[in-house]
C-alpha cells in the first residue's frame, strides 16, 4: 500500500503481529523511501595485553594505570607522547604504566606505555618507556580514558 505525506512517497505494509504471554501487539510499519542513516561503525577490539603478559620488564614496578582508547576509526586524530620520546599518531589504544625502575642505580621513576596503531595499512604495536629523576608525564590527544587506577 502506498501513499503520500508531505510530498514523500510512503509504503505502508500490512500491519506485524507479535504473540507474547497470550498478548497480541500489532503495528504498522512505515517506510519513507530514504535509506536507513547510518549508524556509527562499531569500535574494532584493539588487542590489549593482560596479566601475566605485559610489555615491561620484571624490573619494573608499576604504582598506577591509564587505559586509553580512540573512539575514531584507525585511530584518526589520535596520539599520545611521552617525552623525550616523539608523539605517536593514529594511536587506537594505549596503556601507560607509572612505576619505579631497578634499571638505574638508585631506582628511578618510569613510564612504560604499549600502544596500538595504525599506520595506514594495518594496527601495529609499539612499546616504549622514559625514565627520569626529573618530571615524567605523558599526553594524549582525542583519546578516551577507559581506566585508571592501580595496575590490572
Amino acid at each position: 500500500m502506498f501513499g503520500v505525506s508531505h510530498g514523500q512517497l510512503i509504503e505502508r505494509s500490512r500491519p506485524a503481529c507479535i504473540g507474547h504471554d497470550g498478548q497480541l501487539a500489532c503495528h504498522d510499519r512505515i517506510s519513507t523511501g530514504r535509506p536507513p542513516s547510518p549508524s556509527a561503525p562499531a569500535a574494532p577490539e584493539i588487542p590489549i595485553p593482560q596479566p601475566p603478559n605485559q610489555p615491561y620488564p620484571p624490573s619494573f614496578h608499576p604504582s598506577f594505570q591509564w587505559n586509553y582508547a580512540c573512539t575514531r576509526q584507525n585511530g584518526a586524530g589520535c596520539l599520545i607522547t611521552c617525552p623525550p620520546n616523539a608523539a605517536v599518531t593514529s594511536v587506537a589504544a594505549a596503556q601507560v604504566w607509572l612505576g619505579t625502575s631497578e634499571l638505574a642505580n638508585p631506582p628511578a621513576a618510569a613510564i612504560y606505555y604499549y600502544l596500538v596503531y595504525f599506520n595506514g595499512a594495518e594496527n601495529l604495536v609499539a612499546t616504549g618507556f622514559a625514565q627520569s629523576t626529573r618530571n615524567l608525564a605523558c599526553q594524549t590527544l582525542g583519546m578516551k580514558v577507559s581506566y585508571t587506577g592501580p595496575p590490572k
